[in-house]
């Protein structure tokens, strides 16, 4: 805890503080209290702070009360307490999970104690729950899916409409819960190749190695502006030169957690990787050789979007 708190009023009458030019001249206070807590049989990490700044040339607070972490590492749900045989395909089925809250006000000094906790504060809550496994296909090949959620808790939205008669945008606040979402589904797959070649000509030299490494990986989410998620809206209206005009918006735009963003997403992306190292005799090794790096890394990767209308192909990039 590092707390620096004093009412406007109590610095208006502290002679200290109107007489001393350095303490006059501090005129933001910052206050903070915050707590951690580790649950390692529940693998359950907790952590919570308390905030406030203080402008007391006009009286305003920025307060946060509380802003609240909870993570919760790797978790096996589907793994047998005790394992007999071959691991199952469910078993490596795992996933994590992070979660905050925050609860927010910027007011005058005076008007906290009579705000609505609902209707005044800012307040929202983030859940974010990534699932993975790891398989191996035809012996040799890594395959990777993963499916990853978040989910955004909101009180509130605005709505907006245009008012014919003041010509301007109006904005209504309409209370009640609201939940603002989005996932994404990949896969990846690698697996590595090894070449070996031994010169026929000359002993110093034992053996050459080249590793090839390809990678390929897709992603795939849906278009969350599409109007059966709700959370992006339009209006129209009709300008000075009597065109209509439609304005899309959404309801959730500034708060807490933000919104998901508009369009699909659909990307293939494909990388190699080369390593080449040789094998050579060597007295100053005490195994009698010495390993040599010939080519450290010497890659390439692009990618396809399959969501774009014109220029699907990115560049190609080398390392």
């Amino acid at each position: 805890a590092s707390v620096n708190y004093a009412t406007t009023n109590y610095e208006k009458q502290n002679l200290a503080s109107r007489y001393n030019p350095q303490l006059n001249a501090q005129s933001i206070r910052t206050s903070s209290v915050s707590y951690s807590r580790s649950i390692p049989e529940a693998k359950l990490n907790l952590s919570s702070s308390f905030n406030i700044s203080q402008n007391m040339r006009d009286s305003t607070l920025s307060l946060t009360l509380p802003s609240l972490n909870i993570s919760v590492s790797r978790i096996y749900p589907f793994k047998r307490k005790k394992g007999v045989g071959d691991e199952r395909w469910y078993e490596k089925i795992a996933f994590t999970y992070s979660g905050s809250l925050s609860n927010s006000i910027t007011d005058k000094e005076d008007h906290i104690l009579h705000t609505d906790l609902f209707r005044d504060w800012k307040n929202g809550m983030k859940h974010s729950i990534p699932v993975s496994a790891s398989f191996t296909a035809f012996k040799y090949i890594n395959v990777t899916p993963s499916f990853n959620y978040t989910s955004r808790w909101y009180s509130y939205r605005v709505d907006q409409s245009w008012n014919e008669q003041t010509m301007s945008v109006q904005r209504d606040t309409v209370f009640g819960f609201n939940r603002v979402y989005n996932y994404n589904l990949a896969v990846s797959a690698n697996t590595k190749l090894y070449g070996f070649y031994q010169p026929l000509i000359g002993k110093k030299v034992q053996m050459i190695r080249h590793v090839f490494t390809p990678n390929v990986s897709y992603s795939l989410a849906p278009d969350f502006s599409d109007s059966r998620y709700g959370f992006y809206k339009s209006y129209t209206y009709t300008d000075a030169q009597g065109e209509v005009r439609t304005v899309d918006y959404s309801p959730y735009t500034g708060s807490m957690y933000g919104v998901p963003g508009k369009g699909r997403s659909g990307t293939i992306n494909m990388d190699v990787s080369n390593n080449v190292e040789m094998k050579v005799l060597s007295d100053k090794d005490s195994t009698g050789v010495r390993k040599i790096s010939l080519i450290d890394e010497l890659g390439a990767s692009m990618s396809y979007n399959t969501a774009a209308t014109a220029k699907p192909w990115s560049n190609l990039t080398t390392r």
